[in-house]
C-alpha cells in the first residue's frame, strides 16, 4: 500500500500517467480517487470528537489539583442550596475552539449546497470510489456518468437522483451514496452571551446548537426571547423554556450563513423555594400566573402546604409579605410580578385524626382515630401485638389538653385493657400517645429470653454478629462524634433540680448506665415526657412527679398521673420484691399550708392496697416507701470445703454460730487437719485490699522521698524495692481470720463461737506432717516434720540465711495462721529459747528493713506478702 505522500503525488500527475502507475503498483485506477481518503475521513473524525466547549468551572483547574478560594465558597455556597436562575447550567460551557461543529448525523431533509463533499461508491462489474464536492454552479461531477444538478436538493432527493442517473448512463452498475465533509457556515451570537461573536458552525446546526457551542449565556441574559435574526428581520422568537420545560422544540430553526443569534437582556424574575420539585429564580413574560410558576419549578411535592404560601412582593419602593391559599384556584391563576420570592412550606407533621403507639408493641406507629376508640381497638392479643417481653401491667396514655398544651398522663394495666375491662380500658383522643413498656430495664435482661433455646447454633452465631457489629458500630460513632457527657451528667439543666433529687438525695446502688438500658425501659421511655412535666404544677403548686423507694422491683421517680393511686404506682415500679412487708408501707407527703411546707406521714395497710380492698390517692411530690420484713435478707451462704462429711455452699440465718453449721455438715472426716483450718471472710478480703492500696501508696511517697533527698545508706538496692512494691500490688487478699477451730468446737474459746456472716468459706486441710521455710534463705522448700529439729536446723538445711535476711526478727506462722517470733525473751538484757515447731508450721525469714534505705513500711510489706502466701498455700493445699 503506497503512503500518502506517494498517492498525492499520483493525484497530481495526468490520468495516463495515473493508470500506467496504477497497473505497476497492481491498484485500480479508478480507485486512486478514493484511495487514502479513509485515512483522511479518520483524522478529521478525530478532530471533528474533539469538544468544541468545556466546563466553565474547569477552565482553570483542569491543570491543577487544588481549588482556589472562590472555587471553595461557591461549593460551599452550593451546599446550602443557594437559589440559582434557572436553565442558564444548560448551556453554561467554555469554548475551546472556534473550528466548525461536524461528525453530527445527517438529517435526510439536509439541503445540499456548495462545498458539500459527497462519497460516491460504484459496484458491480468493477468497483469505483469518488469522493466529489458540489462546484460553484451546484453540480456534482461524477467520472464516466457526466454532471448532475444537487444544490437546493435535500440529503435523501439527492440520493435518489444519483442513483437514478447511473442507473441510466450505466449498465450493471449499483451504486452507495453518502456525505462526506459537510460545508460550514459563518453565524453570528451577539447580545447577552457568554461569548459573543462570529462561530462556523456545521450547515445544519440549530439555533440551541449555536448557543452551545459559544459557551451558552452571560448572568443577566434572557432566555425566554432568543431571536433569530436573517437578512434584518427576525424570523423566529426562540423561548428556550419551551425546550427546556416542556420539550418543545418547534422554533429551534436550522441556521443559515449569515444568521445573527441575538440575546437580549433578562426580563422580570420570580424566585421559587421551598417544597417544590426544582426551586430556583425564573424569567416570566406576558401575564404568567401562579399555576405557571409551579409548573415552571417541577410542580409541588407532596407534603406541600398550598393552603398558606408566602408571597414577599415589592411594591412602590417597599416590601410586602402575603400569604395566599393556593388551594384556591381563582387564586392560582392569579397574576405574579418581577421581584416576588415565593415559598412553599412543608405540611406540619403533626397528624390529626390519628393516635400513635409507641414501645415494646410489634407494630408501632401511628392508627386512624375514630370518636369512641378505646385501647383494645389499637391491642387486640398480647400475643400477637404485644412483644414478648413486654410488661403487661404498667402502661400510659398521654394527651394534651387546651391552647397550653398541658399534658395529662393516665394508667392502665395493659392486660385488662386488651380484655376490655372498663377501668383500664380507656377511651382515646385523636393525638394521643400509649406507651408500651419492656419490663426489663437492661438490654441484657430482654436478650435472656426462652424462645432464645429454640434457635440452632448457626442462628446463635448470627445473632451474636449483629450484636458485635452493632458494638462496633456504636463505638466508632462514639469515637467519631467524641460525644461528651460531662456536661450532661454535671450540669443542672439550665438550673434546673434534676428531678430524682426533688425526692432528696438519690440512691445509685442500682443505678445502670444508659449505654445498657433497654430500648423500651421505665428510664428510657419515661425521660422525654419527664422534662415536659417538669415544667409543669399541679393544683396544689407541686411538680407532677410522684416517689417509690423500697422493696419494689423498679424503684424511682414516676410522672403523676390522673388516676394516681397507691396500688397504680405499685404496679408502675414493676410490682414488690419478695421481701416487702405487706403489713404497713408508708407515704411522705409535703402539704403546702399559707406559703409554709408541712411534712405528713400517712401509714397504711398494703396488702389491703394490692387487693383491692382500699386504696389511697396520691399528689404530686409523694413518696411512698415499701419496707422490708423484719430480719428478711437475700440468701446468706456459707461455703464448707476440705475434710468435711458434707462439703458445700449452705444456706444458713442470719446468726447462725460455725459449730452449729460444722454440726449440720455432719462434722469432720477421720483425716481432717483442725488446727489448720483457714477460716476467710468478704469483708475482711475487702479490708486487706484498701490496707494494701493504702500501703502502697505511702511506701511510693517514701521510695520517691529517699530517692530525691539521698536518705538512706545505699541507693543501690531502689530497683529491688521496685519490685517488692510490685510484688505487693500483685498480692490477692485472702481476708483470713485467725481462728483455734479445735478450742471453739470444743466451746473452750474465750471469744465463743463464730456468727457467720455471708460469703464466708472454712478451708479443712488433710492430716500435715511438713515444715514449710520461705523468704530470705538459700532454698525455700518444704520438709517433714521432725519433732528433734530446732527453726536453726531447718534454716541450716535450706542452705542458710542470704545476705538481706533479718535474722533477729524470724518467725514461725502457726497452722492455724497465728504467728510466734523464733526467739523469745526470757530475761531483761537476754533472749533465749526457741518456739516450738509443730506440724503445718511454716518458718519465715523477712527481709532486713535497713538494708533498703531505711524505709520503716518495709516490715508490714514483707510480713504481708509472707503471710497471704502462707495463707494461699494451705489452702491450695486442700
Amino acid at each position: 500500500m503506497p503512503s500518502q505522500e506517494q498517492i498525492e503525488q499520483l493525484r497530481a500527475l495526468p490520468r495516463e500517467q495515473q493508470e500506467q502507475l496504477a497497473r505497476q503498483f497492481g491498484i485500480d485506477a479508478e480507485a486512486l480517487q478514493y484511495l487514502g481518503q479513509d485515512e483522511r475521513d479518520t483524522q478529521q473524525s478525530v478532530a471533528d470528537d474533539e469538544p468544541v466547549t468545556q466546563d466553565r468551572s474547569t477552565q482553570q483547574g483542569q491543570v491543577r489539583g487544588a481549588l482556589l478560594p472562590n472555587e471553595v465558597e461557591a461549593q460551599f455556597d452550593s451546599l446550602e442550596s443557594k437559589l440559582e436562575h434557572f436553565g442558564y447550567d444548560m448551556f453554561a460551557g467554555e469554548p475551546s475552539t472556534f473550528a466548525p461543529v461536524t461528525g453530527t448525523p445527517v438529517p435526510s431533509s439536509y439541503i445540499i449546497g456548495i462545498g458539500d463533499m459527497v462519497r460516491v461508491q460504484l459496484f458491480g462489474q468493477r468497483t469505483v470510489y469518488h469522493y466529489l464536492a458540489v462546484n460553484r454552479e451546484g453540480y456534482l461531477i461524477i467520472p464516466d456518468v457526466g454532471q448532475v444538478q444537487v444544490a437546493g436538493l435535500t440529503y435523501s432527493s439527492m440520493q435518489e437522483l444519483i442513483k437514478h442517473t447511473i442507473d441510466e448512463r450505466t449498465i450493471g452498475q449499483q451504486v452507495a451514496v453518502s456525505m462526506g465533509a459537510t460545508r460550514s457556515i459563518q453565524v453570528y451570537i451577539v447580545g447577552e452571551s457568554y461569548k459573543p461573536g462570529a462561530y462556523m458552525v456545521s450547515s445544519f446546526a440549530t439555533v440551541s446548537q449555536a448557543l452551545h457551542v459559544s459557551g451558552g449565556f452571560s448572568d443577566i441574559a434572557s432566555l425566554r426571547d432568543v431571536q433569530l435574526v436573517r437578512g434584518g428581520n427576525v424570523v423566529t422568537n426562540f423561548d428556550l423554556y419551551d425546550l427546556l420545560i416542556k420539550g418543545d422544540s418547534s422554533a429551534d430553526r436550522i441556521l443559515q450563513n449569515g444568521d445573527v443569534i441575538f440575546i437580549p437582556p433578562r426580563g422580570n424574575t420570580v424566585a421559587v423555594e421551598g417544597e417544590v420539585n426544582r426551586p430556583a429564580i425564573y424569567e416570566i413574560k406576558g401575564d404568567e400566573t401562579f399555576a405557571d410558576l409551579l409548573e415552571f419549578a417541577g410542580g409541588t411535592k407532596p407534603d406541600a402546604y398550598m393552603g398558606d404560601v408566602t408571597v414577599r412582593r415589592v411594591r412602590e419602593g417597599r416590601r410586602s409579605v402575603r400569604n395566599l391559599d393556593l388551594s384556591d384556584e381563582s387564586t392560582l391563576q392569579a397574576g405574579v410580578q418581577g421581584g416576588d420570592h415565593i415559598v412553599l412550606r412543608t405540611t406540619p407533621e403533626t397528624v390529626d385524626d390519628a393516635v400513635m403507639l409507641v414501645g415494646a408493641v410489634n407494630r408501632p406507629g401511628r392508627y386512624e382515630w375514630q370518636p369512641g376508640m378505646r385501647i383494645s381497638d389499637m391491642l387486640k392479643s398480647s400475643r400477637h401485638d404485644l412483644l414478648e417481653y413486654a410488661d403487661l401491667s404498667y402502661g400510659l396514655v398521654v394527651r394534651e389538653e387546651g391552647t397550653r398544651r398541658r399534658l395529662q398522663v393516665w394508667q392502665f394495666d395493659v392486660a385488662n385493657a386488651i380484655e376490655g375491662q372498663a377501668e383500664d380500658d380507656l377511651e382515646l383522643n385523636e393525638r394521643d400517645y400509649v406507651l408500651i413498656f419492656s419490663r426489663y430495664q437492661t438490654e441484657e435482661e430482654e436478650r435472656q429470653n426462652i424462645s432464645d433455646l429454640s434457635l440452632t447454633q448457626d442462628e446463635r452465631r448470627r445473632a451474636e454478629r449483629r450484636r458485635s457489629l452493632d458494638a462496633y458500630r456504636q463505638a466508632y460513632i462514639e469515637g467519631m462524634t467524641q460525644v461528651s457527657t460531662t456536661a450532661n451528667n454535671g450540669s443542672r439543666n439550665g438550673g434546673e433540680v434534676p428531678i430524682r433529687e426533688l425526692f432528696g438525695t438519690p440512691d445509685d446502688d442500682d443505678a445502670i448506665s444508659p449505654d445498657e438500658l433497654a430500648e423500651y425501659s421505665r428510664d428510657r421511655m419515661l425521660e422525654p415526657l419527664m422534662q415536659r412535666l417538669q415544667r409543669q404544677r399541679t393544683e396544689r403548686g407541686n411538680t407532677p412527679f410522684v416517689y417509690v423507694a423500697g422493696e419494689v422491683n423498679h424503684p424511682g421517680v414516676y410522672p403523676l398521673v390522673q388516676n394516681a393511686t397507691a396500688r397504680r404506682l405499685v404496679a408502675a415500679a414493676g410490682g414488690l420484691r419478695d421481701s416487702a412487708y405487706l403489713q404497713r408501707a408508708e407515704i411522705t407527703r409535703i402539704n403546702l399550708d399559707a406559703g409554709e411546707a408541712e411534712t405528713e406521714y400517712k401509714a397504711f395497710d398494703l396488702m389491703d392496697v394490692i387487693l383491692g380492698n382500699r386504696d389511697i390517692e396520691l399528689q404530686g411530690r409523694d413518696r411512698l416507701n415499701v419496707l422490708s420484713i423484719p430480719e428478711w435478707q437475700n440468701t446468706y451462704e456459707v461455703t464448707l470445703r476440705g475434710e468435711v462429711r458434707f462439703p458445700g455452699t449452705y444456706a444458713i440465718r442470719r446468726g447462725e454460730d460455725l459449730s452449729a453449721l460444722i454440726e449440720r455438715a455432719g462434722g469432720f472426716t477421720d483425716f481432717a487437719f483442725l488446727e489448720g483450718a483457714v477460716f476467710t471472710r468478704q469483708e475482711l478480703r475487702e479490708q486487706e485490699r484498701r490496707r494494701m492500696t493504702m500501703l502502697a501508696e505511702e511506701l511510693q511517697r517514701e521510695i520517691a522521698s529517699n530517692s530525691i533527698t539521698g536518705t538512706g545508706g545505699s541507693n543501690q538496692s531502689y530497683d529491688q524495692m521496685r519490685t517488692l512494691l510490685a510484688d505487693l500490688m500483685s498480692v490477692e487478699p485472702v481476708g483470713r481470720l485467725i481462728v483455734d477451730l479445735p478450742r471453739i468446737l470444743n466451746g473452750q474459746s474465750q471469744a465463743g463461737d463464730i456468727q457467720l456472716k455471708d460469703g464466708d468459706v472454712l478451708h479443712v486441710p488433710s492430716r500435715m506432717d511438713s515444715i514449710s521455710i520461705m523468704g530470705e534463705v538459700q532454698m525455700a522448700t518444704s520438709y517433714r516434720f521432725d519433732r528433734d529439729l530446732t527453726v536453726t536446723d531447718y534454716i541450716n538445711m535450706s542452705g542458710g540465711t542470704k545476705q538481706k535476711a533479718d535474722t533477729d526478727r524470724i518467725y514461725v506462722v502457726r497452722a492455724n495462721g497465728s504467728l510466734e517470733p523464733h526467739r523469745q525473751r526470757r530475761g531483761w538484757f537476754s533472749t533465749s529459747g526457741s518456739a516450738q515447731l509443730r506440724p503445718g508450721d511454716a518458718i519465715v525469714v523477712p527481709l532486713d528493713t535497713t538494708y533498703t534505705e531505711n524505709l520503716e513500711l518495709w516490715s508490714q510489706v514483707t510480713s504481708i506478702i509472707y503471710n497471704s502466701a502462707v495463707a494461699l498455700a494451705a489452702i491450695n493445699g486442700i
